[in-house]
């Protein structure tokens, strides 16, 4: 949607604002962290707990705390995981975590009870692994992956007054001085907000699920057309705003004479 963003200003150069380690903040599978047991889907609490040979940094929502030592990059929709677009770095961590990821004996194994796959193959990870966890690092949906209305429910806009940026605001003030931040109404603002918001200007739109009672080429088409249009050339724009407004005129003496 937005060709003229870059990776690196856009995210990679502010990881720190940009992403999130804690998956309690927004934690659609409910996966147990610090882990405790094994965090399966749903978490046992029966089961014995991890703490008693986790390393401090596996145990730490945050891990060490450092954006730099995050080595994959995973945004989160409605139901956990979303992998329509993540990072990996190139390192022997990332290295070790693929070649479990795709173990034929790890994930053939389980491609008939593994709806999602791959996705699914990595929450499973996440949960039962925690030695992945101090690497991993999640961004809001909307800045890497966002979703047109009908995928992940309905698109519940952005606040009335001041947009996300004022919400968001809002929450940092009653954050800093301790109050709870449960009586904001974010809609698709935060980490939670997972569609494409034109005001915003978001990076780029997912057509996920539009197999699925949607039209996929209609949809793609639309957003094509969006996407020239919110990057228009100053030309551009005054060639369509003459072209507009021959237009309206030539409307209203066609009206005239009806």
């Amino acid at each position: 949607m937005e060709p003229t963003y870059s990776l690196q200003s856009h995210l990679f150069n502010d990881l720190g604002s940009n992403t999130y380690r804690d998956i309690n903040i927004h934690n659609p599978l409910h996966i147990q962290h610090p882990p405790n047991g094994t965090s399966n889907l749903p978490p046992e609490p029966d089961l014995p707990p991890y703490q008693n040979y986790l390393d401090d940094e596996t145990s730490s929502p945050n891990g060490d705390g450092d954006p730099n030592s995050i080595h994959l990059l995973v945004p989160q929709d409605c139901a956990g995981f979303n992998l329509g677009s993540f990072f990996v770095r190139r390192s022997a961590w990332t290295d070790r975590l693929l070649d479990i990821w795709w173990d034929p004996v790890f994930y053939e194994q389980k491609h008939m009870e593994w709806e999602h796959k791959e996705q699914d193959a990595l929450e499973y990870v996440y949960a039962n692994q925690p030695w992945i966890r101090k690497h991993v690092g999640f961004v809001p949906q909307r800045k890497i992956n966002a979703f047109p209305n009908g995928a992940c429910g309905d698109d519940l806009g952005l606040p009335p007054v001041g947009g996300c940026k004022a919400i968001l605001a809002e929450a940092a003030r009653l954050e800093r001085i301790g109050q709870s931040t449960a009586g904001l109404d974010f809609r698709e603002c935060g980490v939670k907000g997972v569609h494409y918001q034109e005001h915003e200007r978001d990076f780029l739109v997912n057509m996920a699920g539009c197999e699925w009672g949607r039209d996929c080429w209609g949809e793609m088409y639309n957003f094509r057309q969006l996407s020239n249009r919110l990057n228009r050339s100053r030309w551009e724009k005054v060639k369509d705003w003459f072209g507009e407004s021959w237009e309206e005129r030539r409307k209203e003496k066609q009206k005239k004479k009806e």
